[in-house]
């Protein structure tokens, strides 16, 4: 039987590096706004979460990037925030970033090549972008499953914009893990989240023995997966409990900079 999670010392705190808000096309995503998701936070004992706007995803950046404005103004401390950009008006995206990150709490990029026209991420439609999150050292965060760009495209970024910090969204899981691991050793600017991730047993595990604890970031996907589950394959895994909190906050409290504005 495994350890109690009193007994294996729950982490200090929990960042979680990958949350939505908002409705999403045809899917069914109960309590799917703010307050939704902060009291799903309470019930895990998540304490921040940085979030990005379905919309923003999808159609509409402006009004996405302000629902997560709202979202922060109402939580402040909870909530932390990505600014999402879309290459398909890259003559915005210099504008939408600066008006983002003039309001205290946004702290890290997101993007989604495959919702975004499949523009690859190394294309001039995003140059803004990553010159942009070069020069603050910013994270960002990119789709990598189901979709989107190859390894070797996030190599090449990595490689072109060493400040800027490009975590995987659901660390590569379409690759192999060998590949994925591979290009983590390579770039020290290159972290995975284990979104989706850990609903495969022994993952996270996996992973850490090859990696280490310290290039891995605690994300759940809410409202959009169950994040009890994700949570909960952390807290109760195999790793030490020093890992873990390398994985639930410290990480996370290292490349994201909180009150940054």
């Amino acid at each position: 039987m495994r350890e109690s999670l009193e007994a294996r010392h729950r982490p200090a705190r929990i960042v979680d590096a990958h949350v939505h808000l908002g409705h999403f096309r045809n899917f069914h995503i109960p309590q799917n706004d703010v307050d939704g998701v902060v009291a799903a936070m309470d019930s895990m004992g998540i304490d921040v979460a940085i979030m990005s706007a379905h919309a923003a995803i999808s159609a509409d950046v402006v009004y996405g990037n302000d629902l997560v404005i709202d979202a922060m103004a109402r939580h402040p401390g909870r909530i932390a925030g990505y600014c999402v950009v879309n290459p398909n008006y890259p003559d915005s995206i210099s504008d939408e970033l600066e008006r983002c990150f003039a309001h205290t709490g946004f702290c890290g990029v997101k993007v989604h090549p495959e919702l975004h026209g499949n523009h690859p991420l190394d294309s001039d439609a995003y140059a803004t972008m990553w010159e942009f999150a070069a020069e603050h050292e910013l994270p960002v965060l990119s789709h990598s499953y189901f979709g989107g760009d190859g390894l070797d495209i996030f190599g090449r970024i990595a490689g072109t914009y060493p400040t800027a910090q490009v975590v995987l969204g659901h660390a590569g899981q379409d690759f192999p893990m060998d590949d994925v691991v591979a290009l983590v050793e390579k770039h020290d600017n290159v972290w995975l989240d284990l979104c989706g991730a850990l609903s495969h047993d022994g993952a996270v595990e996996k992973l850490v023995g090859a990696l280490g604890s310290q290039r891995i970031l605690f994300g759940s996907d809410l409202p959009f997966m169950n994040g009890a589950l994700q949570l909960g394959t952390l807290l109760y895994s195999r790793l030490s409990a020093e890992q873990v909190a390398d994985i639930a906050y410290r990480n996370a409290d290292r490349i994201y900079r909180w009150g940054r504005s």
